[in-house]
């Protein structure tokens, strides 16, 4: 009888709710449903300090803890385990060099290395070969596979880096997990941003177009976890307008505010995949949206609005064009939806992660159907 595909995952889980958790919380979850493979979370999630919280000490004191997590808890798995393959996903900036020591560290043990690269800044870094993108290379050019978003990473490091195989696979949405989208009557039509809120998700940029257009009869909800002192600095820009901060919100919270929202919009000036435009074109919503990452790829084909970042007079009209158009709404979520089950269901993206971690594990895929997927959760941090 042959045993199951054994996958080590190192990537955050919730909490905090955010983009990367939640996609790794669908591929444990799918991983626990599948037949064949044994998938366990080394969890990255940030530990530390506040993402808000940037001071060079604070960021490299949480990453230096970090990095000693990461590793004794892949040590762990590597000794307990002997996992077939490594899934790294990494957001860069300071990770990077965590990400160096889990690969040497996966090539000591024998054990391929699959780098899953999971933001849009790599043309950007690349082109002016920052340090973070050195150390990137070095991975990228030592990884048994990469796994990229967008076809702009992907042509940068096609460019820019030696590699070996380079596949671009798109993030994935559970609509099994999906509430039924709302007909409830809200006092207000609303408008939806859910991420964090922070300067690089486009909120000032958000809060100034929302200024310049009329919002009679619709309201603002800006959700997600923000530090108290940004929240103080933003505020005066909401004044006197129809602008709401509900804060965190659990992953069904927020999925169940979004199937309430007539309009999804994310001004981010940087993205990867990113997982909120994929549950509000799953939840059949339209989306308005800024040319990020893969964002463009995702909203082709009259699936949403696209602008480009950091233009708050572009946001604003395409905000304005989407609100005063009922119709438009209607049609941009009934194709966004159906693109979103067609090209980006959990299954369909899960078979392509697991068809990836057989070619290089070299593995049979064998393993018996009686074998029931496991799926366990290495914390990196302490409690």
């Amino acid at each position: 009888m042959n045993r199951p595909l054994r996958v080590a995952l190192v990537s955050p889980l919730p909490p905090p709710q955010g983009g990367i958790a939640r996609w790794t919380r669908m591929i444990d979850g799918a991983a626990r449903d599948a037949d064949a493979v044994d998938l366990v979370v080394v969890d990255i999630a940030l530990r530390g300090r506040s993402i808000h919280q940037t001071s060079l000490f604070r960021r490299v004191a949480a990453g230096v803890i970090q990095i000693a997590r990461s590793s004794w808890s892949l040590a762990w798995e590597m000794v307990r385990r002997r996992p077939d393959v490594v899934h790294v996903n990494t957001s860069g900036h300071l990770g990077t060099v965590r990400d160096l020591v889990l690969l040497q560290m996966s090539r000591a043990f024998g054990v391929p290395f699959v780098y899953h690269i999971r933001f849009g800044r790599v043309p950007q870094i690349a082109a002016g070969d920052r340090r973070e993108w050195r150390l990137m290379r070095r991975v990228i050019a030592r990884a048994a596979a990469v796994v990229v978003l967008d076809e702009r990473t992907e042509r940068a490091i096609r460019t820019y880096a030696d590699h070996g195989p380079l596949l671009r696979i798109p993030n994935c949405i559970d609509t099994s997990t999906l509430p039924q989208p709302s007909d409830h009557e809200t006092p207000r039509k609303r408008v939806l941003f859910a991420g964090w809120v922070i300067p690089a998700k486009g909120v000032e940029d958000l809060l100034s177009a929302w200024s310049g257009i009329d919002t009679s009869g619709w309201e603002l909800v800006v959700a997600g976890p923000c530090e108290s002192g940004y929240l103080r600095r933003i505020r005066p820009l909401a004044d006197g307008l129809a602008v709401s901060f509900p804060g965190e919100l659990g992953g069904q919270d927020l999925l169940e505010l979004m199937a309430t929202c007539e309009v999804f919009v994310l001004p981010s000036h940087s993205e990867g995949f990113p997982n909120a435009i994929l549950e509000a074109m799953a939840l059949g919503r339209a989306v308005v949206a800024t040319d990020v990452g893969a964002v463009g790829d995702m909203l082709g084909d009259g699936c949403g609005v696209v602008v480009p970042p950091r233009e708050p007079d572009r946001l604003a009209a395409a905000l304005a064009a989407v609100m005063g158009d009922p119709a438009c709404r209607v049609r941009l979520g009934e194709r966004a939806s159906a693109k979103a089950a067609d090209e980006y269901a959990l299954p369909v993206v899960f078979d392509r992660y697991e068809g990836l971690w057989r070619r290089v594990s070299r593995t049979d895929g064998s393993a018996s159907a009686e074998i029931g997927a496991r799926s366990t959760v290495t914390q990196d941090a302490a409690g």
